[in-house]
């Protein structure tokens, strides 16, 4: 009888309100789980975001479950979600520490719901653990940082020879890759002297480390490559406190729109590039959602193409490698305010 009750009374309220009835029946066909770091980082609260917009647009609900910043609290999350016999649509598995979390994997993977992993790219030897990929690709990332720089050498007239790399965490994969992509294209053009890892993702992590390699390396450093905008912004900081002007003395480049963009537009870095964490989080959900629809996973990847006022269509298969574009974005306040992807500004998705 109260169901019966409560079907008339949203009936009666779906009359008087239809919005109402569309967001009720928006999140019906399922729930689908998140495994991400801490939100307080807030990249991966743009993905959260974006993963929830997407699904509801997709008639999902998203449950993310955050660890902080810990993959044996991660690990065990994966177990108690498993344990609780929860019926799910699917996972999305953001590992804090990718190769420690493999076992957390392969325990999502053996559930019998599609998993797909995103932002650290899946180890060698894990294919049989995930359903796709759906993410940024970090090589891609340092390539496109270490064009930046190269070609603001050249346009600069700097003299670009040594330089020092201040990376993600130690066992952030995604911090091996996107060195790996930076030292391949400047091979045999700038010289790495020291690839030196923070604590975390912000700037006062970043301050850290760049307020030790600078001085210490003063009269040799003419680049420094830190994987992301507000690491970047801390080294330009440090760079003015021991006497050099970014964009005169030294370059600096993060690589990834992250913070503030002041940095870029006043010309402390050398550019910048979109990756979007709400948009990797949309794109997340919707990798899992075609897999559904459609039961299927094409092989090889696909870089999405970067459009700058539509995103990717819902329909057809999801490749295994699902790439993000990583459109790079010069240094000034017009490029900046030109920039735009999948129908969203620079400033919608990188001002956070």
């Amino acid at each position: 009888m109260k169901t019966g009750l409560a079907t008339v009374a949203l009936g009666a309220l779906a009359v008087a309100l239809p919005w109402l009835a569309g967001a009720a029946l928006a999140a019906d066909k399922g729930e689908i789980v998140v495994f991400v770091p801490s939100s307080t980082n807030p990249y991966i609260g743009q993905f959260e975001k974006g993963a929830k917009a997407k699904a509801q647009e997709l008639g999902y609900s998203v449950k993310a479950i955050e660890n902080n910043f810990n993959q044996s609290e991660q690990d065990s999350q994966v177990q108690q979600q498993l344990a609780s016999g929860e019926k799910v649509a699917g996972y999305i598995w953001w590992p804090f520490e990718n190769a420690a979390g493999i076992g957390a994997l392969r325990a999502l993977s053996k559930s019998g719901a599609p998993v797909i992993v995103s932002n650290q790219f899946p180890l060698k030897g894990t294919d049989k653990f995930y359903t796709a990929y759906a993410g940024a690709n970090d090589i891609l990332s340092g390539k496109t940082a270490a064009e930046m720089l190269l070609k603001a050498c050249a346009d600069a007239k700097i003299k670009c020879g040594k330089g020092a790399i201040i990376r993600f965490p130690a066992g952030v994969s995604a911090g091996d890759d996107r060195v790996t992509g930076f030292e391949e294209a400047v091979k045999g053009k700038l010289d790495v002297i020291s690839v030196t890892p923070t604590a975390g993702f912000l700037e006062d992590e970043g301050y850290k480390v760049a307020a030790q390699i600078i001085p210490a390396n003063k009269g040799e450093l003419t680049w420094i490559y830190t994987e992301n905008d507000s690491i970047a912004g801390a080294a330009a900081q440090a760079a003015r406190e021991n006497g050099l002007t970014p964009g005169k003395d030294i370059l600096i480049v993060g690589g990834t729109c992250h913070g503030d963009s002041s940095h870029v537009v006043n010309g402390d870095l050398v550019g910048t590039a979109i990756q979007s964490g709400y948009f990797e989080g949309w794109l997340a959900v919707q990798t899992l959602v075609k897999y559904i629809d459609t039961g299927k996973v094409e092989p090889g990847e696909v870089y999405l193409p970067a459009d700058p006022d539509h995103p990717p269509a819902d329909t057809g298969a999801p490749h295994k490698l699902n790439f993000l574009p990583n459109p790079a974005v010069g240094n000034t306040q017009a490029a900046y305010d030109q920039a735009k992807l999948w129908g969203k500004s620079i400033k919608e998705l990188c001002n956070f």
